[in-house]
């Protein structure tokens, strides 16, 4: 909510009582910081609940609502363009080509020639650069006069640059509204509508009266609250204005660190394991459950994704505790991915009992699957609290080691024992729990002797599962690296 403010040192209050808002007021405090390490000015204050008196900051619903205190005139668009340049640095073109030439003493080779020139008028070009260029080229000896074409139409070039390019404000906003003032609907996509066609379908019994929309020349920070990626994320935590900034500058780093090499692999985390990782590291300053605001590259609109505090405390108990690392690739774009399909399970309140399914199958050919099997079964039971359950999947375990190891003993026997898990596995992700009793039954005639899971299992009524899966896991040797 946005309130003016008369006879005050600022004449704006931003409330960040919904995202959008709360969004505007991180983008907002990246541009004032920018301002103050550049000109020397602080132009911002944040409310403390003294102020309460005095300036309007309080809900009926959450009471005390810390605010962002500011003067409009401000935010110039030349201030604003300056800070764009300095925020995505080398991912506008112009700051590369800059770089690229800033010895003036430098010899180019000729590889080095054709890529400055894909920058100012190729591939890695954009509209605008190649209309200010035209048809000159880097020659290797004309550094300077590229250098002042840049210098003489800097703020179009990142004007341009910045709301066409599909990373920037034309993902978030409609381009056409960049610098405008209070629109009659919101700038932002999936917001926005065409007044001319939609205005009337958009309002009760197409009544244009009824319609309600809020839109603010702040909305334009926005993008600058969001992760620079293609799963863009703003976290929504609220509750005061330093844990917004808090929250939202741990999912930067986060979500924009760079790859990891393992073991000569890229180590890829997705979109879901970067903010909990995020929100973990969070988690001391959140005080209840979160709002989280996604804006992917491919999508038509923002989506919006709740974490309980609740599944936050599950997530940081498993990290704790278990290894999740773990994929496996099924076709050309379709990945197994253990971490995020536990992060997307305990988000949603869904056990692991398909993903269990998933890698017994995956076993038969990947000793190491059974490793994270067994910590995944672990997790599940902790996630049901079902009493005494615990016991009995350490009991199967041990029972399902040691028959298979009196197997593997004897002649033939580790076929012997791929041949049972292999049948107990089909038993399970069929759900068919008289079949594993069946399986079992015969296993049991096979060693000569009592097979106490058994009893587990019939005791345990729906939740047999995990009881049959630590005790299938276990009946070939596995190998605990990868």
């Amino acid at each position: 909510m946005k309130v003016r403010l008369q006879s005050q040192t600022y004449n704006t209050l931003l409330l960040p009582i919904e995202w959008r808002y709360a969004a505007s007021v991180v983008g907002l405090i990246r541009y004032f910081e920018y301002v103050e390490e550049t000109e020397g000015m602080k132009l911002y204050e944040i409310t403390k609940k003294r102020d309460r008196d005095q300036y309007v900051i309080y809900s009926e619903i959450g009471g005390y609502v810390q605010g962002l205190l500011y003067n409009e005139e401000d935010i110039t668009e030349e201030r604003y363009l300056r800070f764009v340049e300095h925020y995505y640095g080398e991912n506008l073109q112009h700051v590369v080509i800059e770089r690229k030439l800033s010895d003036p003493n430098r010899e180019y080779t000729e590889d080095e020639i054709s890529e400055i020139n894909s920058y100012i008028s190729g591939t890695n070009s954009n509209t605008i650069l190649k209309k200010i260029f035209g048809k000159t080229k880097f020659t290797g000896n004309n550094a300077e006069e590229i250098l002042h074409q840049i210098d003489e139409n800097r703020f179009e070039i990142i004007r341009e640059t910045y709301r066409n390019k599909t990373s920037m404000y034309r993902k978030y906003a409609n381009i056409k509204k960049l610098f405008a003032p209070e629109n009659p609907h919101c700038r932002l996509l999936g917001y926005d509508l065409d007044e001319n066609r939609k205005s009337k379908s958009a309002a009760y019994q197409f009544d244009t009266s009824t319609f309600v929309a809020n839109d603010e020349p702040e909305f334009d920070f926005i993008p600058f609250a969001f992760t620079y990626s293609p799963e863009a994320v703003f976290i929504n935590n609220n509750n005061t204005i330093t844990d917004l900034l808090k929250t939202n500058d741990a999912a930067r780093e986060i979500f924009e660190q760079k790859q990891e090499i393992v073991e000569n692999k890229v180590k890829r985390d997705g979109m879901q394991t970067k903010l909990i990782k995020t929100l973990i590291y969070a988690e001391d300053f959140m005080q209840h459950d979160t709002e989280v605001i996604v804006r992917k590259q491919e999508s038509e609109c923002f989506e919006t994704l709740f974490v309980r505090r609740e599944a936050l405390q599950r997530l940081r108990n498993v990290y704790d505790k278990y290894n999740l690392e773990y994929t496996h690739k099924y076709g050309y774009n379709y990945w197994m991915n253990v971490e995020e399909s536990v992060i997307n399970c305990c988000i949603n309140e869904v056990y692991l009992d398909g993903i269990l399914d998933q890698l017994l199958v995956l076993s038969r050919e990947d000793s190491y699957a059974g490793v994270i099997i067994w910590n995944l079964v672990r997790i599940n039971v902790e996630w049901k609290g079902v009493d005494g359950m615990t016991e009995q999947v350490e009991r199967a375990r041990k029972a399902g080691y040691a028959i298979g190891r009196q197997i593997r003993d004897v002649k033939n026997g580790e076929n012997k024992a791929k041949s049972y898990k292999n049948k107990l596995i089909n038993a399970i992700v069929s759900h068919d729990r008289d079949r594993v009793l069946e399986i079992m039954l015969q296993l049991s005639g096979y060693i000569g002797g009592e097979i106490g899971t058994i009893y587990d299992i019939l005791d345990s009524g729906e939740e047999w599962s995990d009881i049959a899966i630590s005790f299938t896991n276990s009946l070939v040797e596995k190998r605990d690296d990868k």
